[in-house]
């Protein structure tokens, strides 16, 4: 008798474990639904600008420029509705990087960057310096990189003469207009633009000594690719006033 008692045990604890991770949310399931029934459903596309440092014992500029270059091939055959786009400024020391895609993906990139940074990756640091939620339109209709052949800026001379919030502001605007220039190039001439950059439009490449600058500055205006996923990862965790005080406040109305 005490056999099957355990046994029964046995069987009612294990009908009641929790299922492994991860679940997902009845949200999930329904969106999944729609879109299988509704080929023609998009995403909303986001756009994220962030720039980072690279790491000297990875490898050079042509090293980031492959690695990045494998990563969005992989997220592009991966993703059936939407594709990465954008452009990856490399300079000799650090980078500029400008993607519009949906929100999966850039947490994809982001935990990339987070695990790069603590281990040896490509990417010793990073800072995001805007994410546009739900832009109306591409500013590039497909993922370039660029390896800028120029010569390495002496960061710790750098002054700034300018607020932290202005040179994000500038780096912003000028990604921009490199990508309205792009835009208007025909694709037959795509490859030569993205060659003639510098004798062309350099006003819309970032300087890289602003870059490395504000790479290692810590601002408000900036945010790195830890604390943006700390947003989604983090459990919500509030404390109210009236459990910060004592004694305990009295209820005097009813909440219906």
């Amino acid at each position: 008798m005490a056999a099957e008692f355990e046994d029964i045990d046995t069987q009612s604890v294990k009908s009641r474990e929790l299922p492994q991770l991860p679940l997902t949310s009845l949200y999930d399931q329904k969106m999944e639904r729609r879109l299988k029934a509704n080929s023609n459903m998009k995403n909303l596309i986001h756009r994220l600008v962030y720039i980072g440092k690279l790491r000297e014992t990875y490898g050079d500029q042509n090293s980031l420029a492959d690695y990045y270059e494998k990563m969005v091939k992989n997220l592009n055959n991966n993703t059936q509705s939407e594709v990465l786009t954008g452009i990856l400024l490399v300079f000799p020391k650090h980078f500029v990087h400008v993607i519009e895609t949906f929100n999966d993906v850039i947490r994809t990139i982001m935990k990339d960057i987070e695990n790069s940074s603590t281990m040896d990756g490509p990417v010793s640091k990073a800072k995001i310096l805007v994410i546009s939620h739900d832009v109306p339109h591409r500013l590039y209709n497909m993922w370039h990189c660029k390896v800028l052949d120029v010569q390495a800026a002496k960061i710790d001379l750098y002054e700034p003469t300018d607020s932290n919030n202005r040179l994000v502001l500038d780096i912003l605007e000028q990604v921009l207009n490199l990508g309205n220039h792009l835009a208007k190039q025909p694709k037959l001439n795509l490859k030569n633009a993205l060659d003639s950059l510098h004798e062309k439009v350099p006003e819309h490449l970032p300087q890289q000594d602003i870059v490395g600058y504000l790479v290692e500055t810590n601002d408000q205006c900036m945010i790195t690719p830890k604390e943006y996923l700390d947003q989604y990862q983090t459990p919500v965790d509030v404390i109210l006033d009236s459990e910060m005080t004592w004694p305990m406040p009295i209820r005097l109305f009813p909440y219906n």
